[in-house]
């Protein structure tokens, strides 16, 4: 299964970072077009989150960077959604790019 990581920097603490990301997770439908079946699975202590639908898998965690925060995430596609791997991550960093400024 083809990998690929989008990293984010913004100008949010951490916490906050974290906050607005898990907003987007939760309840944005642009990410849900790419798989109607994604449950996300937060863990708040670490700030990250694991992405799991019947099409890809990924995996987002926000780190302090600076004076803001860094988001990384990696995606996990199959070989077959390989062809969609631009759209996958256009999608994502216009998304982070909204929320995260």
């Amino acid at each position: 299964m083809p990998k690929f990581t989008i990293d984010h920097q913004s100008s949010h603490a951490p916490e906050e970072a974290y906050r607005k990301i898990k907003e987007f997770l939760s309840n944005d439908q642009d990410i849900r077009r790419f798989d109607p079946k994604l449950q996300c699975l937060f863990n708040d202590g670490s700030k990250s989150a694991a992405l799991m639908g019947a099409q890809f898998k990924a995996d987002m965690a926000v780190a302090a960077a600076g004076a803001g925060s860094k988001v990384s995430v990696t995606v996990d596609l199959p070989l077959m959604l390989t062809p969609f791997k631009g759209k996958v991550q256009e999608t994502l960093q216009r998304k982070l790019a909204k929320y995260l400024g």
